[in-house]
C-alpha cells in the first residue's frame, strides 16, 4: 500500500459517523458557552491568570525547545480546548477532572500522564481544583511567543487536518465515493 493509500484510509478511520458526531457537538458546545457569554447567561472564569508557561533553551541538535503549558482550572469549571495538530505529552498533576473526547470520556485524577491524539478537542470539566501541564515541542522559547505557539500547535477548524465536522459533510463525501 502506498503512501497516499495509507494517508486515505487513517483520514477516512479518523472521519468515522461516531468521530464526526462528536466534533459537531463539541462546536455546538463551544459555540452555545460563547453565546452565553455574550447575552451574560455564562461566566467565562477563564483567563491567561489561570496559566503558566515553562520553556527550555532551543536544543540545537534537535532544532527545538520544550514547551510546558500548566492551566489551574478551579472546581466547577467547563473548558471546551482547542483543536491540536500534534500528539504531545499531558500530566494531571493535582486534582481530578471528567474529559470528553472523540475517543472516549474519562475521569482522570491526579497523578495521571497521558499522550493526547492528533487532531483532539476536548471538552472538560473539573471534580476539584486541578492543575493540568501540556508538554510540547516548540522552535521558540519565550513567553512573547505564546501566540506563535498557540498557532503553531493548533488549528482553528478540523478541516485544517484533514478531519470532517459535521454529519452533513460526512454524507456529502460519502455520496462522492459512491
Amino acid at each position: 500500500m502506498g503512501l497516499i493509500d495509507n494517508k486515505m484510509n487513517n483520514l477516512a478511520a479518523a472521519n468515522t459517523v461516531r468521530k464526526v458526531a462528536f466534533r459537531e457537538k463539541i462546536e455546538h458546545i463551544q459555540d452555545t458557552l460563547k453565546d452565553w457569554q455574550e447575552e451574560g447567561l455564562w461566566d467565562d472564569n477563564t483567563d491567561d491568570s489561570m496559566l503558566t508557561h515553562y520553556f527550555s533553551p532551543v536544543i540545537d541538535e534537535f532544532g527545538c525547545a520544550v514547551y510546558g503549558r500548566q492551566m489551574f482550572i478551579p472546581k466547577d469549571t467547563l473548558i471546551v480546548g482547542k483543536i491540536h495538530k500534534h500528539s504531545h505529552l499531558n500530566v494531571i498533576l493535582k486534582g481530578k477532572i471528567l474529559v470528553t473526547t472523540e475517543f472516549g470520556k474519562e475521569c482522570l485524577e491526579a497523578p495521571h500522564v497521558f499522550v493526547s491524539k492528533f487532531g483532539t478537542k476536548r471538552a472538560v470539566r473539573s471534580l476539584e481544583d486541578t492543575l493540568w501541564l501540556t508538554i510540547h515541542l516548540t522552535r521558540h522559547n519565550s513567553e512573547e511567543d505564546v501566540d506563535e505557539i498557540v498557532d503553531d500547535l493548533t488549528v482553528k477548524e478540523y478541516k485544517e487536518l484533514g478531519l470532517i465536522n459535521t454529519l452533513d459533510d460526512l454524507r456529502l463525501l460519502e455520496g462522492e465515493r459512491s
